[in-house]
């Protein structure tokens, strides 16, 4: 008995020296640098002292801010710290008065935390931030940089505004022994992104996840370059790449806005990126601000490496008022796109779903799938799915409604190797009008930060292509009818999406094939009511431009790109440069609003998927022997 009390005894000893040696340094505008910070009652003042406390803090240390203060951030620190660990966080959060704001660091030209060991790289990390907001007064790099191998980082809580890039995961130096040069578990949630030059996200990692932040006015600094979000791989090297990236439930809106339009794509990924997931978010632009190079989600080759992307899902997202194209990928293999809700009010949208849509590397595009998506287009050329490349695809069970004011639109068009693609069991539909409603106001609406200042000049020695589309369309016949509606919410509110119906529907239960004329870019047929003859489309590349429209594709070199998302933003390491479509820019309008109920989704399903007996008169669209619209 007496021995069990003693080991008893010392195991509470050592239970409570553990508890005793996570200490807290404190740190308020009102403190004092000379004081130990080690109580709410005596903090330190500054963050240049709170930086040099963290470097040298022991494992499962914090340093906290008192909410409600500001605190000017003036001389550059580099953060790195041996004792954190992925099970002893060393965290930088917050203290004090709930109801007070949380606090702010104002930074002064400098990145606020610049998380990086010197030298050669080497693995450290285990570090927590939250509950902080990171504001630049003046163009400042990034507001978070990981570089030279930083692993397992939780940043959750933040609002990051006014900086080049508000998250910049980056590359690393030359690696010492146990360095992978890649950042490893990774995790931003729950976050806000505004308003930042470039990027709101920008590079990549392993193992890690982007989920529930809100990402809005980023991308203003330059047209085509600047992203809500840019994932890429940032080793240039062919032996290097990123693994098991999760994009989910974010909130990306007015991307890359120049002279009051989006003019860069909301969503960029390139380089070489393994089991990629993009699933659930919400992309939305603005009708009648939307230029042609405003692309919603694309995946493709950008920069100067042999670029592919394996394992790529793209999911359960909803894309409203995108420019040209609403979802691509190239170069992508073992690919599931599924069960998006895409949307276009205005007519900027051309290519809404593409495979592959820009140039490709050596990696073809192979084991595609395209099912169960909800696609609504305007544009008077408009390809629901556009299915090209080297290998053939699968498209199921897609519900795609046209306008139907013009007849040279496609539900599906199918090239090269797809020309016999089977498409049947696919739903084409055309509508007269399109309107999505939003139930409530949007929460904490965001001012979208404008681009004042002088466009940067292109290099005239740079190479520039030119592509001009074939204008001549073919004349196509399309089932009509009403599509289902959809809700989306957004930053909280709901919206509803309205679809006037030109008559009542038909279901396309079997392709028509058309006569098809080889072109030196191949073959090219679509679902059609009718045969017709066409010349091949020519490959999407780079240039998703309409057939008024020419395009151009700018590439710039690493020095180039280095210095458009900040000259200082790290001695040891330049960017890739994003090479997107230039095309002339067209004003859109949105499509007059001739509302009438529209059934959900979920009725339809219900009604389909439990074989729910339903009178004629009470249906609205009829095929197949099935109620398809009440």
């Amino acid at each position: 008995m007496k021995l069990t009390s003693i080991l008893f005894s010392g195991l509470l000893l050592a239970v409570s020296a553990s508890a005793a040696s996570a200490q807290n340094y404190y740190v308020c505008d009102n403190g004092d640098d000379n004081n130990n910070g080690r109580t709410e009652t005596a903090p330190f003042r500054s963050y240049e002292k709170a930086m040099d406390t963290f470097n040298k803090m022991a494992a499962g240390d914090s340093i906290l801010f008192c909410r409600g203060g500001v605190f000017p951030a003036t001389k550059l620190k580099k953060l790195a710290n041996s004792n954190c660990s992925s099970e002893k966080n060393c965290t930088i959060t917050d203290y004090g008065d709930d109801a007070k704001p949380a606090p702010m660091i104002v930074s002064d030209g400098i990145t606020v935390f610049n998380f990086q060991n010197p030298g050669n790289s080497s693995a450290d990390g285990g570090y927590h931030i939250k509950n902080m907001t990171l504001i630049s007064k003046q163009k400042a790099p990034a507001g978070i940089m990981l570089f030279n191998d930083v692993n397992d980082v939780l940043m959750e809580n933040l609002h990051i505004e006014g900086f080049t890039v508000a998250v910049y995961s980056a590359g690393a130096n030359t690696p010492n022994s146990g360095s992978n040069q890649a950042n490893d578990r990774i995790i931003l949630k729950n976050s806000k992104l505004l308003n930042n030059k470039m990027q709101g996200w920008l590079g990549g990692c392993n193992d890690c996840v982007i989920d529930n932040n809100h990402f809005e006015g980023n991308g203003f600094g330059m047209a085509l370059r600047g992203h809500n979000v840019y994932i890429d791989s940032p080793v240039k090297s062919q032996n290097f790449y990123n693994n098991n990236i999760r994009f989910t439930n974010n909130t990306l809106l007015n991307s890359g806005r120049v002279d009051g339009r989006c003019q860069g794509t909301s969503f960029v990924v390139h380089g070489i990126i393994k089991n990629l997931t993009i699933d659930s978010n919400v992309v939305r632009e603005e009708v009648g601000k939307t230029g042609d190079n405003c692309w919603g989600i694309s995946v493709d080759p950008g920069n100067q490496l042999d670029e592919s992307f394996v394992g790529l899902r793209i999911t359960n997202n909803k894309i409203f008022n995108v420019g040209n194209l609403g979802i691509g990928c190239a170069s992508c293999k073992d690919v599931l796109i599924a069960d998006n809700l895409i949307v276009d009010e205005g007519e900027v949208l051309r290519y809404v779903i593409a495979v592959p849509n820009k140039h490709e590397d050596s990696q073809k595009s192979e084991n595609v799938t395209i099912r169960n998506n909800k696609i609504v287009a305007n544009h008077d050329l408009a390809y629901g799915i556009s299915l090209g490349g080297e290998n053939r695809f699968e498209a199921i069970n897609n519900e795609i409604s046209l306008s139907s004011t013009d007849s040279r639109s496609k539900c599906i068009n199918v090239s090269n190797a797809n020309l016999d693609t089977d498409i049947s069991n696919n739903i084409c539909n055309s509508h007269t009008s399109v309107s999505i409603i939003d139930d409530s106001a949007p929460i904490d609406e965001v001012p979208v930060a404008e681009n004042t200042e002088p466009e940067l000049s292109v290099d005239p020695t740079e190479p520039v292509t030119e592509q001009t589309e074939n204008d001549s369309q073919p004349v196509y016949q399309r089932g009509s009818g009403l599509v289902a509606s959809d809700n989306t919410t957004e930053n909280g509110g709901d919206s509803s999406l309205n679809i006037t119906s030109a008559d009542r529907g038909i279901v396309q239960d079997a392709m028509t094939e058309e006569t098809a004329i080889s072109g030196n870019e191949g073959t090219s047929t679509s679902i059609s009511g009718s045969s017709s003859t066409e010349t091949g489309d020519a490959p999407l590349d780079d240039g998703l431009s309409d057939s008024t429209t020419r395009s151009t594709m700018l590439s710039a070199s690493v020095q180039d790109s280095a210095s458009m998302i900040d000259q200082s933003i790290s001695p040891e390491l330049s960017e890739p440069s994003v090479s997107e479509p230039v095309t002339r820019t067209r004003v859109t309008e949105s499509i007059s609003s001739n509302y009438v109920r529209s059934v959900t989704v979920d009725e339809v399903a219900n009604v389909i998927e439990n074989d729910i007996p339903v009178e004629e008169s009470q249906c609205r669209v009829f095929a197949r022997g099935r109620c398809m619209m009440m």
